[in-house]
């Protein structure tokens, strides 16, 4: 049986303290609101975030994030990879399409001399 950490093309990593994200479907459903959600791990291509109710897998989502000690809001799309609720708390993959708005910008901060908590 393969485990999860063979599939992933990027490592991931703890995402820095104070990261901001919120995301909403993408079109938005009529009346939803978007969801400030907490960043559990980040890599180039996707990120791990905690959910507070279940969304299903191939959702596409439009996503706002701010890093710690950068005023710029990154704009990115991505896709529900998986989603479960393992221990009691949903939680979900997002694949990140890193051609699309604010992709580039998020994709170099994972450049080997780049710090993701710097700008």
């Amino acid at each position: 049986m393969s485990s999860q950490q063979e599939h992933r093309h990027h490592p991931r990593r703890d995402p820095p303290r104070g990261v901001s994200l919120t995301l909403r479907r993408d079109p938005p459903a009529a009346d939803e609101e978007s969801l400030h959600l907490l960043c559990r791990d980040v890599s180039r291509t996707g990120l791990g975030v905690a959910f507070p109710h279940s969304m299903t897998p191939d959702t596409d989502v439009e996503l706002w994030i701010t890093l710690p000690g950068d005023d710029r809001r990154l704009h990115l799309y991505g896709t529900i990879a998986w989603c479960a609720a393992p221990l009691g708390q949903w939680r979900a993959g997002i694949a990140l399409n890193l051609e699309r708005s604010d992709g580039r910008f998020w994709s170099a901060r994972f450049d080997q001399d780049h710090d993701l908590d710097k700008h």
